[in-house]
């Protein structure tokens, strides 16, 4: 069956089609991403019916087999779990990869129906800090521009983002744009010379951890050289003195040495944001995922705002890392979120959803996050957690906490494949896979995309929607949860949008591909914030201090997805990206009697993992390792990954960890022969 969809992946949010032959293709009337695609979706009609649940399954004691069970012994088994405890008692970890529709229906089962605020996103692992940045300065979530304003941009700066592997078709746009202009820079700053940096004109290989102090200082500069747009600052923003009074802690021979890069690097990226026409600056977990994180979003925001660096003349964006986590957004599935942009903390926000939806109690503080809830459940306060289509086994950071917190409570795991957090579930809820279900989806660039439905749901595997609706109706909320099909629910959701920043009205099925909000969401450049005026903030710098030989860095490999639950399946995939490896400058690796293909132990506070060494140009001191790997390649590498947060975001310090090396075997004999 043919039909259009869009990509399950990252958060460029492509296009795509399955022709009759059931090959996949890029959508060439996609807005998002003109036919252009990737490798990575390429093979998803080959893994459908790989590794995936096809029937309930349960255990009261963990350490004995799982049955098979109905799906009515399944919903009893639920409801007498949910009913027995307190709502605080009870705990919910969804995903970015969901329908819009799903993450609606599972919201409004939680913050709406248990009336508690104890549900969080595997967004809150990637895309926090930039939300709470873009909060914080513009009063809204949202980037302020679109994919269109690549298309005229003469600088591009990725600062924590290798988009060419990432964001691989968003970064091809990027040098589309190239070819056609020869008065175009691109500028990388990353501890790693990755894809996106040896393709770039200008490659600043900074310190882990120091951006901060790298954008402090261009402000410091862009002040000193005369070069603040002071029309701009005085008619459309606040806050200009407090953040310049931060930055001038940080001239260049100060920040230079804090964050090891040469004085000129910072004169050159000040000069283009002064003297550019139009310079868009992409950044992702680099700056996100660390105790830093939204103070590194913000010295990046603040550059914009005193260049005068929105609309015609540019953009802050932030490359979503899922495919809906936008999507999760809108609907407010973070701890604090209600649909449509609004927030449980906003007194006339929980009386609109309490009034719309029904209800009465919506909570007023956000619950705990998912971190948070671990070291919850460890204390015994949380006795019952329910993931949805995500892997904490694999992606949270201290996995060894983590795994001991999977191991204590109830655990209930809703997902399409066999994962390693299966492997400590209670009950097991097999769900219905991108295309056996119909939906949307919010791509970085605020395009929402229909997905169709195109082959039949594997063995008794439901719809996340479904399934939630269904356990509801038998907990005596049928009137709450009427759900007929997803469009009765995106029918009712999009009513929550309307007059708000993130309105979708109007838009039905039909409509779409469509994007939310105008290309440029502040036209006018008139904020939601108080004064109306977009916000400068004072961007302090903090790191964590780690003990070890080495930084260790993570971050995402070429051709696989996350945890590899869907992608791992393909070896056209897994080709060159088996076994699992770092990368560490051979300068470092000499000093240690390290070969190329050698085997080291990396060894932190927290734990151990054995890896591949393969040589980069890596900064001194530091060494790279993708994450992602699950347990059947060896031990995740977030083994050693701290769950210390950013104090505003509560995003975790993915990106900084100490760690030791340890040479353990030859490569040659270990590995080569295997590749």
């Amino acid at each position: 069956m043919e039909a259009t969809f869009q990509c399950p992946y990252c958060g460029v949010g492509c296009g795509l089609y399955i022709d009759d032959s059931g090959k996949i293709k890029g959508d060439f009337e996609h807005p998002a991403s003109k036919g252009d695609l990737c490798k990575k979706p390429l093979y998803l009609p080959k893994i459908y019916e790989q590794g995936r649940i096809a029937k309930p399954l349960f255990r009261e004691d963990k350490n004995k087999p799982f049955r098979e069970i109905s799906w009515e012994e399944a919903y009893t088994i639920l409801k007498e779990r949910i009913t027995e405890l307190s709502s605080e008692e009870l705990y919910f970890y969804v995903s970015g990869q969901l329908l819009t529709e799903e993450s609606y229906v599972i919201n409004k089962f939680v913050k709406g129906f248990l009336k508690t605020n104890n549900i969080d996103a595997n967004s809150r692992l990637c895309m926090t800090s930039a939300v709470s940045a873009y909060k914080l300065a513009f009063g809204s979530d949202g980037p302020p521009c679109t994919y269109e304003d690549i298309d005229d941009a003469d600088v591009f700066l990725f600062i924590g983002s290798n988009a060419s592997i990432a964001h691989p078709v968003l970064f091809k746009r990027v040098l589309k744009r190239r070819r056609k202009t020869d008065q175009m820079v691109v500028v990388t700053i990353d501890p790693v010379e990755t894809e996106t940096a040896k393709k770039s004109d200008l490659f600043i290989q900074i310190r882990a951890g120091t951006d901060t102090v790298f954008l402090n200082s261009v402000l410091y500069v862009l002040h000193e050289e005369g070069w603040i747009d002071f029309e701009f600052v005085d008619k459309y923003t606040e806050g200009f003195e407090e953040a310049l009074e931060y930055a001038r802690k940080f001239p260049p021979e100060i920040a230079s040495s804090i964050c090891d890069v040469k004085q000129e690097d910072i004169y050159i990226v000040a000069k283009l944001f002064a003297q550019s026409r139009k310079l868009i600056s992409f950044w992702c977990q680099g700056l996100n995922q660390s105790v830093n994180g939204v103070a590194k979003n913000l010295a990046l925001i603040n550059l914009h705002l005193a260049t005068g660096r929105l609309n015609s003349k540019g953009c802050p964006f932030s490359i979503t890392g899922q495919p809906n986590a936008m999507g999760g957004r809108e609907v407010g599935y973070l701890t604090n979120g209600l649909p449509g942009y609004r927030d449980v903390r906003n007194e006339e926000d929980r009386k609109f959803m309490e009034s719309f939806w029904g209800v009465e109690g919506i909570k007023p503080q956000p619950g705990p996050t998912v971190t948070e809830a671990i070291d919850l459940i460890l204390e015994g306060r949380i006795k019952f957690l329910w993931t949805v289509c995500t892997n904490p086994a694999v992606s949270m950071p201290e996995l060894g906490k983590v795994r001991e917190a999977l191991s204590k409570v109830f655990l209930v795991v809703q997902d399409a494949y066999w994962n390693d957090t299966c492997e400590f579930a209670n009950l097991i809820l097999p769900a219905s896979q991108l295309g056996e279900k119909e939906g949307v989806m919010t791509g970085s660039d605020r395009t929402i995309t229909f997905c169709q439905k195109f082959r039949e749901p594997y063995g008794e595997s439901k719809p996340d929607w479904l399934i939630f609706t269904e356990l509801a109706r038998r907990m005596g909320a049928k009137e709450l949860f009427p759900y007929g099909s997803s469009k009765d629910i995106f029918e009712e959701f999009k009513a929550t949008t309307e007059g708000r920043l993130c309105d979708i009205s109007k838009l039905t099925y039909e409509d779409l591909p469509a994007r939310w909000g105008k290309r440029w969401l502040y036209e006018d450049l008139k904020f939601p914030t108080p004064s109306g005026r977009a916000r400068f903030n004072v961007a302090k710098f903090e790191i964590a201090q780690e003990r070890g030989t080495f930084i260790l860095l993570t971050g995402r490999l070429k051709n696989n997805w996350h945890t590899m639950t869907k992608t791992g399946k393909s070896p056209e995939l897994l080709r060159g990206e088996i076994p699992p490896y770092i990368l560490m400058n051979p300068l470092d690796a000499q000093e240690l009697g390290i070969e190329e293909w050698d085997v080291v132990r990396l060894v932190s506070k927290r734990g151990e993992v054995d890896r591949v060494v393969r040589f980069a140009n890596v900064k001194r001191g530091h060494i790279f390792a993708p994450f992602g790997y699950p347990k059947e390649f060896g031990q995740p590498v977030n083994l050693l990954l701290p769950d210390r947060t950013d104090p505003v975001s509560k995003e975790p310090d993915l990106k900084y960890a100490g760690v030791d090396l340890i040479k353990v075997a030859c490569g040659e004999k270990a590995w080569k022969g295997e590749l």
